[in-house]
């Protein structure tokens, strides 16, 4: 990946964590930067930006009400994106982003 989409890259992960991006415009634009079968760190961030966003999509089993989104697992994804944000800022192997992300 160049440096500059790792620029970008890392700021839109960013910008999910603090929720100052909505999920269609993140993913529009998490598309146009990256393909996750190609890389292995998008990957990774696809798989935790899915996890992070369907957060948002919880329902009740019972009434199909939706529900608010469970307070630590958003803090875990929002760590986890500032995590392999901060890989690509620093350009961490990724053995080494998937060490640390098994710590959060």
């Amino acid at each position: 990946m160049e440096r500059d989409t790792q620029t970008k890259f890392a700021a839109l992960l960013r910008a999910a964590a603090a929720q100052k991006v909505s999920e269609d415009d993140f993913w529009a634009q998490f598309k146009d930067l990256v393909d996750p079968s190609s890389d292995p760190i998008a990957g990774i961030a696809y798989e935790t930006a899915t996890h992070y966003w369907g957060n948002f999509h919880s329902r009740s089993i019972l009434f199909l009400i939706p529900r608010k989104p469970d307070r630590g697992q958003l803090e875990q994804g929002r760590n986890e994106l500032n995590l392999i944000a901060d890989a690509l800022e620093n350009e961490l192997p990724v053995n080494e982003l998937e060490r640390r992300l098994k710590d959060v």
